[in-house]
């Protein structure tokens, strides 16, 4: 039998309206050479850098005509409207109408929303609302020396929350990966999960499969571990003691539309493979599964499986649901507690 699934029931609006309150990622740093556009929640968004380095997110709207602002410029501290060129500082303010001798005359109405920034990991992080969490970290990613490189970021048809599950999926490998991860073993060993607050991990010992890519030489074990709602990694540990890892973060662009972007490294001592072949290999892998996982239907991520059969195998999908559905409760509901460590 497979674990089961607790918690109320959530529609679509349940879930949009929990992940307004928290730390989403709208754009990478070093692709803020203007402002650019990014939807969160169905809301249009610009981030863009002052010319001192700040950075911004505002609404993509200019309450002027309704113009967008990723489509302007940005002017000293202020990012311009294409359209009329009004100016708006980094807390959502007109700092200047052109049209206007007098600056003193600029409306007092004349403010659009703006956002909480957040920065890390090269990301702007911004959230809907107050969140309710901080955003999330990962000490062995945060406090070793990795070599890392950026995957090019993409969109997918369905909810983020469905490719957080793919990701360390272990059953859909001898499928999908054939090609590129060898012979690998249809059954799955009974897996060991740890879920501890909106966390799940695991440890999962890798036998080599003869006809694999050869940059999967000598793994020997992968450390899986999801964040609740939008993070999930990996440790890749080889025989030599070296190591690689994937960190993967998401944005919901509505319940049923995501964005993502992934960051890949190795450490000091792994010297097999540079980064850019690890790279190259890693979105061999990424291209296969967004072929499938881009047709999963319906696209919203079955919480409680109803429409869904699972199985032992499916241990760590189902402990990221749980830990889903407890930011849910903890997000609508005021009085909900922190989930404790379940093993």
């Amino acid at each position: 039998m497979s674990p089961e699934i607790q918690g109320r029931n959530f529609t679509s609006d349940d879930v949009v309206r929990a992940l307004r309150r928290c730390w989403q990622p709208v754009a990478r740093i070093k692709d803020l050479d203007g402002p650019q556009r990014a939807v969160l929640l169905g809301e249009p968004l610009v981030v863009f850098i002052t010319e001192s380095g700040q950075v911004a997110v505002l609404a993509d709207r200019c309450v002027h005509r309704g113009a967008p602002l990723s489509m302007g410029q940005v002017c000293g501290e202020a990012v311009q409207c294409p359209y009329h060129g009004w100016e708006w500082a980094s807390n959502g303010r007109c700092v200047r109408i052109p049209s206007l001798e007098d600056q003193k005359q600029i409306p007092p109405r004349a403010e659009i929303p703006a956002y909480p920034v957040r920065q890390q990991w090269g990301l702007v992080w911004t959230a809907l609302e107050h969140p309710i969490v901080e955003p999330p970290k990962l000490p062995w990613f945060e406090e070793h020396d990795w070599t890392t490189a950026d995957g090019p970021p993409f969109e997918l048809p369905v909810a983020m929350g469905l490719w957080i599950e793919n990701f360390r999926d272990v059953a859909h490998f001898a499928f999908v990966h054939r090609e590129m991860l060898g012979d690998v073993p249809e059954k799955v060993e009974p897996l060991e999960v740890e879920r501890h607050g909106f966390e799940v991990e695991m440890q999962r010992v890798t036998l080599n499969a003869p006809g694999g890519d050869e940059s999967w030489d000598s793994l020997r074990e992968i450390g899986y571990h999801a964040i609740a709602p939008n993070l999930i990694s990996a440790q890749l540990f080889f025989d030599d003691g070296s190591r690689r890892c994937m960190v993967h973060v998401a944005r919901a662009t509505s319940a049923t539309e995501s964005f993502h972007y992934w960051i890949v490294g190795k450490s000091s001592d792994y010297n097999r493979f540079g980064i850019d072949d690890i790279l190259a290999a890693e979105k061999r892998l990424y291209d296969e599964d967004r072929e499938i996982v881009s047709a999963i239907t319906p696209p919203e991520l079955e919480l409680h499986g109803r429409h869904e059969v699972s199985t032992l195998a499916d241990s760590f999908t189902l402990a990221y649901r749980q830990t889903f559905i407890d930011f849910l409760e903890f997000a609508l509901e005021g009085n909900a507690q922190m989930p404790a460590k379940v093993s």
